[in-house]
């Protein structure tokens, strides 16, 4: 079985990405799928049913969901015209692995009733409460006291895989990816990526799409399309400067990417952003 693997946007300035989220239930569902990101949900108001490495949870008003990297997951909302009111932190696994090389290997655990339970729900609902005019700076602050948490309080080896009889091993996948996020700039290619997680180029290829949803060109692709364009709309720099730090072979290759994923030329595509801003 195939599950969704979702990429996530992080908010600008913040290893992290926040969601506050309030609308139908019925709107609220979400297929089993995986991400590298550690998540956290807090439930402010409704009723949800959240699946974990096939273990049900429902969870109420002022409940939270942990969900570790690369863990399979799902959401479901029985009354589906009923409101559902989260606020959810996606949280940079690459950027908590700086503070622990080992993060492979442990996994966080937040049990019921606990005090460490207690200290990240204050935290999800103090990123609730966040004034929206000036946001960042206490986001920041309340993002380094969950990561705080987890590491000094949540902490567990594990003892088995946390992907149970999953037709696909994800840690291979997350290796590539991290690889990729180090090393966009470079000359990669699917005989150096296959060699990295010791598989042969054909199978690493079709396991990487199982375990992604994505061609590894295609995933190549989108990583450097994001660091390029970054780099064009905020740090100053030409078309041509972009796609060179960004990794792309040529002006012609960043600007295919590009139409492919906005239907705009990067030209076009800064041009859209200042309007909007």
């Amino acid at each position: 079985m195939k599950y969704e693997y979702q990429t996530i946007e992080y908010n600008d300035n913040l290893p992290a990405r926040i969601e506050h989220s309030e609308k139908p239930g019925s709107e609220y569902r979400a297929a089993p799928h995986w991400h590298k990101e550690i998540e956290l949900i807090y439930l402010l108001d409704g009723t949800v049913t959240a699946t974990k490495n096939n273990n049900k949870t429902t969870l109420n008003s002022g409940d939270l969901f942990l969900v570790n990297s690369g863990e399979i997951h799902s959401l479901n909302v029985d009354d589906g015209d009923r409101a559902v009111k989260t606020v959810r932190v996606y949280l940079s696994f690459d950027f908590a692995k700086k503070f622990d090389d080992s993060l492979d290997l442990i996994y966080f655990k937040a049990g019921s009733g606990t005090n460490a339970e207690s200290q990240l729900k204050k935290l999800m609902k103090g990123l609730a409460d966040v004034e929206t005019d000036f946001p960042g700076v206490k986001q920041y602050a309340l993002i380094m006291d969950i990561f705080h948490v987890l590491f000094t309080s949540c902490r567990k080896q594990k003892q088995i895989s946390l992907y149970g009889n999953c037709s696909v091993n994800f840690r291979n996948a997350k290796v590539a990816m991290e690889y990729i996020e180090e090393h966009y700039r470079e000359d990669i290619n699917l005989n150096v990526m296959a060699e990295l997680v010791g598989l042969n180029p054909v199978y690493f290829s079709k396991y990487f799409k199982d375990a992604t949803g994505r061609g590894f060109n295609a995933y190549l692709g989108t990583v450097r399309l994001k660091h390029a364009l970054d780099d064009l709309l905020n740090h100053g720099m030409s078309i041509a400067d972009a796609a060179k730090c960004g990794g792309f072979p040529s002006v012609k290759s960043f600007e295919n990417v590009c139409k492919r994923s906005y239907g705009l030329t990067p030209l076009q595509f800064k041009k859209q952003q200042v309007k909007v801003s």
